[in-house]
């Protein structure tokens, strides 16, 4: 070898020396044990510690093939630490047969005495939960032997997994029960002291015991005896297709990955009876509730239409064939009319969801209750606590007499449940008389995969139900977002927010008239052409309609618009309108619109609303009145369009082309022969 070359081949040798140390002093965690993998992750290391003070847990690792579900230190932050913590966590994060993320089947029996199940909810390849806790999908699939050969695997969760515990002291254990079981057994079992004595007692009494000892994996509601401010149930009602929709078969529903207002068949979904039951949750600050509700969509004699909802009040307890939910009352019955729906939600619990509701009713007067009872057949929209926490809408609220009128606008003097509004608007947009005179409520119902929502306008506002269906024995309630009636928008927000206004918003884009709808210095009249009115154009005149819609024409489309807008220092309701006709002997109104500064309209009053009469034409008003904060929108059935309106500009513009042409020929002409 050659002088020159062994300096290079020392330098080569050094090179894999050093890679070789560096492999040695700083292996990839990969090539660390689980056991010792846990104790030098610092975010593991509270799981670490009671696995390593737990005799059985950490004799198990050290020698046995285990899944080990790890919590990070962040998820032991959000639990109350408890005496038990050191015998049932180490061992219930612990399962005897190593299993990556694809291997996990609807359930794995945990190492806890009893070897309890924990339940395995796949939303898809890269979003898995165990039990309640959501595995973080990047920090999965760690895998190696232990010392024995034995291979392991350990994922890490995003909460501590809680299994069921006994009281302390008990005299009796119990492991890994039913959900019969754990019924019969509640007394021993650690609920924070909740009972369940009343719903067992029955479902004893009409022998139902076995549809909570099926095998497989359900979920199962089971109402506590009594909680405070709930009322209590008359024991007598809770019957046997009661009990069966407490149950819902074949869908172990933990509140995490459950999908709210998801709709799961139950137990008494039948061919005659049908009901669901949903998930769903309310924030308010801090605080968050969990609510179960069942949904009778069809009924009998017993068991009337609607939702009824409970508190869940203790969550996700597994059991060998499920989960438990313990809640605040049992589903399906309904004994309280709409009145005493309203009371029994407020109770003085400010975190009731019609706390703020009942408030405004009493300080009106209260009399507005009386109403509701004296109804035999009624639907309440009641705006929500948060719909009265708008600080918008605060200064209209210090009038009382304005509010009592606003609450007639929340009722319907009819029974509508959500199934009844979208079958009434399958062919048209529906609406409905309120008990305001001239006021209607419309509805529109938008259905994507199995999820619905269900908006409305009442007195120009826009409100989307935020929970449905709610049971009372002499009607339904619809909780909701916003208080109806109130403005909370700009006449140019309201058209970008209405989905029947989707034609006239878009004009008033492209040609720059919406800019100007958002100046709360301002007073707008709008009479805007719903979508219906330019469907009805495009089949009167397509040939306008299709120029109307295209960018070179959006200063005609302007022009038409213009027509529709009053700008001055206050607006015009109709009646406004209808009283100065009739101070004209029932002669024309003149509308002094942007456009048109000497243009009059006739108006007629009639059951069926207002019209106004235009080029010897009468057009209805389909709603009239709706208020924004800077003005006020009439929504009519025909655009306020005349043929020539088109032409002319049409003529004018292609005349102009022309000339431009012929000006851009003579130039070239000019500077191609000079």
């Amino acid at each position: 070898m050659s002088s020159s070359q062994q300096p290079r081949r020392r330098f080569v040798i050094g090179l894999f020396l050093i890679a070789a140390v560096v492999q040695v002093l700083y292996r990839p965690a990969q090539c660390l044990s689980l056991i010792k993998y846990l104790s030098t992750e610092y975010n593991l290391s509270k799981i670490y510690s009671i696995i390593e003070r737990n005799q059985i847990a950490n004799t198990t690792i050290h020698l046995r093939s285990v899944t080990v579900f790890a919590p990070h230190n962040e998820a032991f932050l959000k639990i109350t630490k408890q005496d038990s913590d050191d015998e049932y966590l180490p061992c219930y994060h612990i399962t005897n047969v190593p299993m990556k993320l694809e291997q996990l089947g609807k359930s794995v029996f945990s190492e806890l005495d009893g070897n309890p199940p924990i339940w395995i909810t796949k939303k898809s390849p890269e979003e898995i939960y165990v039990n309640q806790a959501k595995v973080v999908y990047n920090l999965a699939n760690y895998e190696h032997n232990n010392t024995f050969g034995k291979p392991q695997v350990l994922h890490v969760i995003d909460q501590v997994l809680q299994p069921l515990r006994m009281k302390k002291n008990s005299p009796q254990n119990v492991y890994n029960p039913n959900a019969w079981e754990f019924m019969e057994n509640a007394e021993y079992l650690d609920l924070d002291s909740y009972h369940t004595n009343t719903f067992l007692q029955r479902v004893q009494n009409l022998d139902k015991k076995s549809v909570f000892s099926n095998q497989g994996g359900h979920t199962f509601f089971i109402p506590v005896d009594e909680v405070a401010n709930y009322p209590k149930v008359k024991p007598e009602k809770i019957d046997v297709k009661v009990i069966d929709a407490h149950i819902v078969p074949d869908n172990v529903l933990f509140l995490g990955p459950t999908n709210e207002e998801e709709q799961f068949k139950t137990l008494a979904f039948t061919d005659m009876l049908k009901v669901f039951t949903s998930l769903s949750k309310a924030v308010e600050g801090d605080k968050t509730k969990y609510y179960v509700s069942s949904d009778t969509v069809v009924g009998d004699d017993v068991h009337p239409t609607g939702a009824v909802v409970a508190e869940i009040v203790k969550a996700n307890i597994p059991v060998r064939n499920g989960v438990v939910h313990l809640i605040s009352r049992p589903l399906m019955i309904v004994d309280n009319n709409v009145k005493q729906f309203i009371e029994q939600s407020y109770k003085d619990r400010e975190d009731s969801v019609l706390h703020r509701f009942y408030e405004e009713i009493m300080n009106s007067g209260g009399d507005f209750l009386e109403k509701l009872t004296a109804m035999p057949n009624v639907t309440l929209f009641a705006p929500s606590n948060a719909a009265f926490n708008d600080q918008s809408i605060q200064p209209y609220l210090l009038n009382r007499t304005y509010i009592r009128s606003l609450l007639d606008l929340h009722i319907v003097n009819r029974r509508l449940s959500i199934d009844d509004i979208v079958a009434e608007s399958i062919d048209k947009r529906f609406q409905v008389q309120t008990e305001v005179p001239r006021k209607d409520l419309f509805f529109n119902v938008v259905t994507s995969g199995k999820n619905r929502t269900l908006t409305l306008e009442g007195g120009g506002v826009n409100a989307t139900v935020v929970q449905a269906n709610l049971a009372a024995t002499n009607g339904i309630i619809h909780i909701i977002d916003h208080v109806l009636g109130i403005p909370s928008s700009t006449v140019d927000r309201k058209l970008a927010t209405d989905p029947t206004l989707n034609e006239t918003n878009y004009l008033g884009q492209v040609s720059s008239l919406n800019d100007q709808l958002g100046d709360v210095q301002k007073r707008f009249t709008y009479f805007v052409p719903r979508d219906f009115a330019w469907k009805r154009l495009a089949i009167d005149n397509p040939s306008a309609y299709k120029k109307l819609f295209m960018p070179e024409y959006s200063n005609i489309a302007r022009q038409i618009l213009e027509r529709h807008l009053i700008i001055a220092d206050k607006v015009f309701t109709m009646d406004d309108l209808r009283k100065e006709a009739n101070n004209n002997y029932n002669l024309s109104v003149h509308l002094p619109t942007v456009r048109d500064v000497s243009m009059y309209i006739k108006i007629k009053d009639s059951v069926e609303g207002y019209s106004i009469e235009w080029r010897n034409e009468w057009i209805h008003v389909h709603r009239s009145d709706v208020r924004c904060t800077n003005g006020i929108i009439h929504v009519i059935d025909k655009v306020l369009i005349d043929e020539s309106d088109v032409e002319v500009n049409g003529a004018i513009a292609t005349k102009s082309i022309t000339a431009l042409v012929l000006v851009l020929a003579q130039y070239l002409v000019f500077y191609y022969f000079n």
